[in-house]
């Protein structure tokens, strides 16, 4: 699931003059854990992680207290995992992969995987507002990095914003970004500054709660796809976030309300189905139920996913593209084997 984006080259393309690039591991270094290479990046600088599989637990300080996570950023470094390469980010044993602090959006995180956080309870338990707990990203205290590529399965929630209420520059900028299988919520919006956070071609899929939780924020969805997931497609508590050219499909499929059909849309949103490029149909997922792994590019034929070219200016709808055919819808929507199939494992 990982790709190199105009986005990202164009990024890189500004990192200014004289820019370092630190490769993780460095055996000439000794760096061996990602967080060292960061420490040692002033802004600017480029953090280039190799494939394998990272997990060495670190401890900040956080506007939310004293929190553990596999890498802190604070300042404005491409955090990036090289082209072609299969990089993880497994945070099992802390409660972040990446904490983000007080950054602008020249900070880049971009192409790896995010897994972890496994040890909520399905969103069933009172644990001190596990929304804020268990993250894959959580960007606070005004931070507004650009997050390009990133995939963020079997966790928690998958991103956290909970930046500074009022600020011009809290505003992330999340693009191509799957959130899948979480037990919690997609992403998490709760305060931000004057400026929206932008979620754009990005996938939430089979979450156990919301796909998108706007709470006292300001958002701009578009081209996303926020589908199958176990409670609300997109909840806002005061909050109306734009939300164009989205499929938003059979959400609330835990807990469904008799009578009333999918919640896709909560709270302070009327649905938006057939307004503004919104469409609620079957996606065609390559793999939905994990046979051949968790799949989640669309099909281009037998049928052609509804995602596929079906976004503002003719882009695929989510985050990955169609590249897949043949492909037999997951759920049959009068089928309780078929909802079963959604949740087991």
């Amino acid at each position: 699931m990982r790709f190199v984006l105009l986005t990202l080259l164009v990024g890189l393309l500004a990192a200014p003059a004289g820019a370092v690039t630190i490769t993780v591991p460095d055996e000439e270094l000794g760096i061996t854990a990602i967080q060292q290479a960061v420490d040692l990046a002033a802004p600017g600088d480029i953090v280039l992680i190799m494939s394998g599989t990272y997990d060495s637990v670190h401890s900040f300080e956080t506007p939310l207290g004293r929190r553990r996570a596999i890498v802190e950023i604070s300042s404005d470094i491409f955090l990036l995992g090289a082209e072609g390469s299969d990089v993880e980010i497994d945070h099992s044993e802390a409660e972040y992969g990446i904490l983000v602090q007080n950054v602008s959006e020249s900070a880049v995180i971009s192409n790896l995987t995010i897994v972890g956080g496994e040890s909520r309870d399905k969103g069933l338990l009172d644990d001190g507002d596990g929304r804020f707990l268990a993250a894959g990203i959580c960007c606070v205290d005004a931070a507004s990095p650009t997050i390009t590529d990133v995939s963020i399965e079997d966790g928690a929630t998958g991103i956290v914003i909970r930046t500074e209420s009022g600020s011009a520059d809290s505003a992330p900028v999340l693009e191509r970004v799957v959130v899948a299988r979480g037990s919690h919520h997609g992403i998490f919006i709760y305060e931000n500054g004057a400026s929206p956070v932008v979620i754009y071609r990005c996938t939430l899929v089979d979450n156990f709660d919301m796909g998108i939780y706007v709470s006292g924020g300001n958002a701009e969805i578009s081209n996303s796809a926020i589908t199958n997931n176990g409670k609300n497609g997109v909840h806002a508590y005061l909050a109306t976030p734009s939300i164009t050219y989205c499929n938003v499909f059979w959400n609330d499929q835990v807990f469904p309300n008799q009578g009333t059909g999918p919640q896709n849309y909560s709270g302070t949103l009327d649905d938006l189905t057939g307004i503004d490029g919104n469409i609620s149909v079957e996606a065609y997922y390559c793999d939905f139920v994990g046979t051949a792994g968790y799949d989640y590019h669309v099909c281009l034929s037998e049928p052609v996913s509804p995602h596929h070219e079906g976004g503002e200016g003719g882009v695929t709808i989510g985050a990955l593209d169609a590249v897949c055919t043949g492909c037999q819808s997951p759920v049959e929507l009068s089928s309780w084997g078929a909802i079963k199939a959604l949740y087991r494992r």
